[in-house]
């Protein structure tokens, strides 16, 4: 789901809506930690009591269904957590730190294995997971970086936007069919204003909305008229 490990470690039932899942808080480093006062914190970037919401597949809904009638959940800090630490360290959480250890077992567990026999993924590996697969199938950035929590859009352009090539092509053809040569059956020639300066390539775009735009390719402008000029041709 694009967590971060902090905030994965974190999910408590009271994270589930319908669909959503809310991401409220983090676990602090020190929550392994028995003389750790409050071992839940604000979510990077943002104050407390700020959340975002992220997408959950049915699919995730069912998993977490799986889980919860195997190993229940426990109450941590007034919280019904999923991942809480047991036995002698009950009471505790675990930490991005140290999580680390029992991710890779996990991982070995399954011969999730490299050439060199060393585990191929890391907890973080599952957020780049989300992001390139969400980018693949052409879920916007902006959202994709909303779901991610990123303070800024540059880090995921920074991070994650060679992963979008798609999106030169569709401006490309975008433009050229906004600014190219006219259809060689259009209507008859555009009405020109008199008195404008004499500017090339002037083509006119119906809008349903703003009546008619002039769109300057040389000048790179939008010219706005409330109605159609007088004699000018309905089907432009």
């Amino acid at each position: 789901m694009g967590l971060r490990v902090s905030e994965a470690l974190a999910f408590a039932t009271q994270c589930r809506r319908s669909g959503v899942l809310r991401v409220r808080e983090q676990v602090r480093r020190t929550a392994h930690r028995a003389d750790c006062p409050d071992r839940f914190g604000p979510l990077k970037h943002r104050t407390p009591g700020a959340y975002r919401d992220v997408p959950l597949p049915a699919s995730l809904e069912r998993e977490i269904d799986a889980h919860l009638r195997r190993w229940g959940a426990t109450l941590v800090g007034g919280r019904e957590v999923l991942f809480a630490r047991r036995g002698v360290a009950a009471g505790t959480m675990p930490t991005a730190t140290t999580y680390g250890p029992d991710f890779r077992r996990a991982v070995r567990a399954a011969g999730l294995l490299g050439r060199d026999r060393a585990p191929r993924y890391t907890p973080h590996t599952l957020r780049h997971f989300f992001a390139s697969t969400a980018l693949a199938h052409g879920v916007p950035l902006h959202e994709v970086s909303r779901w991610l929590g990123h303070a800024s859009i540059k880090t995921t352009v920074d991070i994650y936007g060679h992963l979008v090539p798609a999106a030169w092509e569709r401006c490309w053809q975008a433009l050229e069919q906004a600014l190219g040569p006219a259809p060689a059956d259009a209507s008859a020639a555009p009405w020109t204003p008199t008195g404008w300066p004499r500017l090339l390539d002037r083509r006119w775009i119906r809008s349903a909305e703003s009546g008619f735009a002039q769109v300057t390719a040389e000048s790179s402008m939008f010219r706005f008229i409330s109605s159609p000029p007088p004699g000018t041709a309905a089907g432009l």
